[in-house]
């Protein structure tokens, strides 16, 4: 699962790490903390923008859940702020996105939820500690995701509301992070982007391809204080290492294996 990022590198640096072209709308500044239905950056290619007609790759954002175009009104995004690798090119809520409105999303890095100290991992009533994600090199995250326009009339206004929203593709995890949680983001490389991005690409099985766990090593993560569960709470502290046991945790090797107690979303 993925139910809650951080987003705090800024438009410039963002645009840079992924070539925009153009930048078309920016959220209101670094978010450490956020849960679906807040605003995510997002990547894209426009096959019908520019002057000339050529694509054009832009950043933005959008609303997290996704809301097809189907959909009777915007609280469907409420279920689908993630999308499963193995069923996202044949369930009706995300196959027309998944054929030719595919994105990335880039963040900071993510929240998870899992065993903490080793006598966490056993009953029903063991507390879960938050584990902070990012990668090792400290770059951005560029989650692989899916995004739609949903219209909806404005009768006051006499004109059509656009509602943009995304969600993010998730795969079985890897060993960094099967400690925590059996599901994971998927993660995509600089030499992915192209392919995920194309809309004209329609080879599933090349796309699916794409979709698969990181390789380990990619990812590290550490324990942080529960306060992050508080979805009103947005400060860089949250990202802080704490302490288990009175010894610090860094790395998802420094853990003991724990087995899966489910994502608190």
């Amino acid at each position: 699962m993925c139910g809650r990022v951080v987003t705090a590198s800024g438009p410039e640096e963002l645009s840079e790490h992924l070539g925009a072209d153009a930048v078309v709308d920016v959220l209101d500044g670094p978010d450490h903390n956020v849960a679906p239905s807040g605003r995510l950056p997002i990547f894209w290619e426009d096959s019908g923008g520019g002057a000339t007609g050529g694509s054009r790759r832009l950043l933005g954002t959008a609303r997290w859940g996704l809301v097809p175009r189907w959909a009777k009104d915007p609280s469907f995004g409420h279920r689908t702020f993630n999308a499963r690798a193995e069923t996202v090119a044949t369930k009706p809520s995300y196959r027309s996105a998944f054929r030719r409105r595919r994105c990335v999303v880039p963040v900071d890095g993510f929240y998870e939820w899992g065993p903490g100290r080793p006598g966490d991992g056993g009953g029903t009533t063991a507390r879960k500690q938050p584990w902070y994600v990012q990668r090792t090199d400290g770059a951005p995250m560029v989650l692989a995701g899916l995004w739609e326009d949903w219209f909806a009339p404005d009768v006051e206004a006499d004109e059509v509301l656009v509602l943009r929203t995304c969600t993010v593709i998730t795969v079985p995890a890897n060993a960094d992070m099967a400690p925590v949680h059996h599901r994971m983001p998927a993660v995509l490389e600089s030499g992915d982007w192209a392919t995920w991005l194309d809309p004209a690409a329609e080879e599933v099985d090349a796309l699916e391809d794409l979709l698969v766990p990181a390789p380990d090593g990619v990812v590290c993560r550490h324990p942080v204080a529960r306060s992050v569960g508080d979805a009103r709470r947005k400060g860089a502290d949250l990202t802080t290492p704490v302490d288990l046991e009175g010894e610090s945790t860094g790395r998802a090797g420094h853990v003991p294996p724990a087995p899966d107690q489910g994502s608190l979303w």
